[in-house]
């Protein structure tokens, strides 16, 4: 019989917000709902890290397609230059550690109960 690992998403608050649902939310919950899908949030951290530090660092665009301000609204992050890329640092630094939470717990066959307690 398996347990119950109730995650509290308060902790993760660039990640989830009540209020506010992003785009990086709505992907990261389809993958868990569905694994057997391609995890397009991950997918999107990944990339977006190496794009962020191009455009920050180099003033380099990852294509000719790309723009800093899909990458804002995807991830709900605000700011330019070095404070934009503090910001989406924070956001991949709380996907990194819920996820770990996540897989941990699915790794120990628990069930999840995904909760927001302040």
């Amino acid at each position: 019989m398996s347990t119950i690992t109730q995650i509290n998403l308060s902790k993760y608050p660039k990640v989830y917000n009540p209020n506010h649902t992003t785009p990086l939310w709505v992907d990261l919950y389809d993958y868990f709902r569905n694994p057997t899908k391609v995890n397009k949030a991950q997918w999107n951290l990944m990339c977006s890290k190496r794009d962020l530090g191009m455009w920050v660092k180099f003033k380099m665009k990852a294509h000719a397609g790309w723009k800093v301000s899909d990458v804002k609204e995807y991830f709900d992050i605000k700011g330019s230059g070095e404070k934009l890329l503090e910001n989406f640092e924070e956001v991949y630094t709380q996907y990194e550690a819920l996820y770990a939470e996540i897989t941990e717990a699915v790794d120990n066959g628990d069930q999840i109960e995904l909760t927001f307690i302040d």
